[in-house]
């Protein structure tokens, strides 16, 4: 037997763990006791060192997949990489001007994926938007106008982009996040999330950009607020074209159920030199699997590990790939998703999820037990390479995060003010915030793969769908039938109820767990989509798409009906898009009650 006291002791001196690894099993506590955050410190230096340009398509994201790949291989894992193909951009030059009320040349980085300019350059006026949401626009002219916005997730720099083009802008400059240093943001402005259609190709933002630090932002910010008007020359450039990428793919086969697995990424294309974003990532993973894979044969499901590309510019393109690809397995095989990105940070201080609600207890009592700490959960929103609302998978991604005072002080830098500048070094690692995030995902990763029955409760998703709805039949004012659809998730909720109340009744049968746990699958295909996204479900939302953050997205637009005039043209063609978007929700509603309803009676 495996002496783990002596581990835990070790553990202890920096982490203090006891109290919450006496809860766990012991092939558990023995994986915790074998992770090496200095083992995945030796990858995320080589990648640092070795492939320090890792944008997609310029050569050292290749190599990069080729050594996670080998890496893979080595521990065991069947490995390959995945060729595709994806509309991607780079960055080539760009130049600023302000030539009204004064003269003064601006240090810039061109944005990619925009509307490039001739050689001349465009003059224009530059109109400061704050944070370049639909309300920061009221009483202000942009047409034919440069917007300055400030860069944020509030909304995501792509959707302040799809905003500006929308109101006319010609162009737009993000001053970074941050306070006084003097680096600048890269970005790119595709808001169309991963390759285009037919249908959003011409929805991709035709505007040009660039991006200029802290301080640059805010002298232009208060020249603007001061001045009649500020006259810029603005010159920016980036290439458009389709490139063929590679991400690696590692399977960890189970023993029981091999067929399931989960899902666990991070992206590993990154912004020169990227190492908390995301090579920190990426050695997360890769020790993880160093580990994982000398107990497979106690792992029930399997994992499959992937390593996204074209996540920073061609929009989370390398994950969009994959749910279309690989729709059918993820469908009716994958259990979950943990997307590892950004761990290890310096100067976090407390550890943050964000997470399905089906999935949340599960995952803040994985938290506390394993590090000893109440941490910070929100609910998951659709960001980076949460490509898989559509297939309806329910998913985790956290690390040790930064203080709510810290993120204030940074002007919103919620992954530190280095990141995506050339200051993203290596001096920006935590070694023990890097130990941290590997034994939360560890904990994570072994019970998603190896619970008996999956830990998924609805509860909090109907509760979280009636007040919704209820905010939604307030704004309607009846325009919009919403009230059968809150009848209908108390419904729901009483059924959720009663499966969870029958989860301990089939937890000593194999055959009744494997059932009750496709019932689990199927609810969280059929209520993720409708409920927290605004297009079909084999779509993509545009990235940061705003209506994303209302109730309900496929209902909210009702409450513009309020404001239209039903003569109008809008106001018919709005409305009769409601009352289809209603159908759909009340059919997602009553596939589940059915559902549940028919396994209850099988049981």
């Amino acid at each position: 037997m495996v002496d783990y006291n002596g581990r835990l002791g070790n553990l202890q001196q920096n982490h203090s763990l006891e109290r919450g690894l006496k809860q766990m099993d012991n092939v558990l506590k023995d994986i915790l006791s074998e992770l090496n955050e200095n083992e995945a410190m030796k990858h995320i230096v080589w990648l640092t060192e070795n492939t320090p340009k890792r944008i997609s398509g310029m050569g050292d994201d290749k190599k990069a997949a080729e050594y996670l790949c080998e890496k893979m291989s080595e521990y065991g894992l069947k490995s390959k990489l995945i060729e595709f193909e994806t509309y991607n951009s780079f960055p080539e030059y760009s130049d600023l001007k302000i030539l009204y009320p004064e003269t003064l040349q601006i240090k810039s980085l061109p944005c990619c994926h925009i509307a490039s300019t001739l050689s001349e350059g465009i003059k224009a006026d530059l109109v400061y938007v704050g944070a370049g949401g639909f309300d920061d626009y009221i009483n202000k002219d942009v047409a034919g106008k440069v917007v300055l916005v400030e860069v944020s997730y509030a909304p995501a720099t792509p959707e302040k982009a799809r905003i500006a083009a929308e109101k006319g802008a010609i162009g737009i400059i993000c001053m970074n996040w941050g306070g006084d240093e003097d680096v600048i943001c890269m970005r790119a402005l595709k808001s169309v999330w991963g390759n285009p259609t037919l249908d959003n190709f011409n929805k991709i933002p035709q505007i040009t950009g660039l991006s200029i630090t802290r301080k640059a932002g805010e002298y232009l910010r208060d020249l603007c607020k001061k001045s009649d008007r500020v006259e810029i020359l603005l010159k920016a450039n980036a290439t458009r074209q389709w490139d063929k990428l590679v991400q690696p793919l590692a399977i960890l086969e189970g023993k029981e159920e091999p067929e399931k697995f989960l899902l666990v990424s991070g992206h590993l294309d990154a912004w020169e030199p990227g190492v908390t974003c995301n090579a920190t990532g990426n050695g997360t993973i890769l020790e993880l699997a160093r580990v994982l894979a000398k107990y497979k044969t106690y792992l029930k499901r399997s994992i499959y590990f992937v390593f996204w590309n074209g996540h920073e510019i061609a929009e989370a393109a390398g994950s969009t790939w994959f749910a279309d690809n690989y729709w059918d397995s993820l469908r009716d095989n994958c259990v979950g998703y943990i997307n590892i990105d950004s761990t290890g940070m310096k100067d976090a201080t407390k550890y943050a999820v964000d997470v399905s609600r089906e999935l949340s207890d599960f995952t803040e009592g994985i938290i506390t037990e394993v590090l000893d700490e109440k941490p910070t959960v929100k609910y998951l929103t659709k960001t980076g390479d949460q490509s898989f609302f559509g297939v309806g998978i329910p998913s985790i991604t956290g690390r040790v995060s930064f203080s709510e005072e810290y993120i204030e002080k940074t002007h919103g830098a919620t992954l530190g003010w280095w990141n995506h500048t050339i200051e993203d070094t290596l001096d920006k690692v935590d070694i023990n915030n890097l130990k941290k995030d590997l034994m939360v995902n560890a904990a994570y990763i072994y019970g998603l793969v190896n619970s008996s029955i999956l830990p998924y409760d609805f509860n909090k998703t109907c509760i979280d769908i009636k007040q919704k709805l209820e905010i939604i039949s307030k704004e309607s004012n009846g325009i919009i039938e919403i009230e059968s659809l809150i009848e209908k998730v108390e419904l729901l909720k009483k059924s959720v109820e009663k499966l969870n109340e029958a989860k301990t009744q089939a937890i000593s049968s194999k055959d009744k767990s494997q059932l009750i746990n496709g019932v689990l699958l199927k609810l969280s295909r059929i209520l993720t989509s409708p409920f927290y996204s605004a297009c079909d479900k084999y779509q993509q939302d545009s990235y940061g798409l705003t209506v994303l953050s209302k109730p309900i997205p496929l209902l909210y637009p009702v409450a513009e009906l309020n404001n239209l005039d039903p003569a109008s043209l809008k106001y018919k063609l709005l409305y009769t898009q409601l009352v289809k978007n209603r159908n759909r929700i009340s059919d997602a509603l009553t596939e589940c009650i059915e559902l549940i309803k028919l396994f209850l009676k099988l049981l």
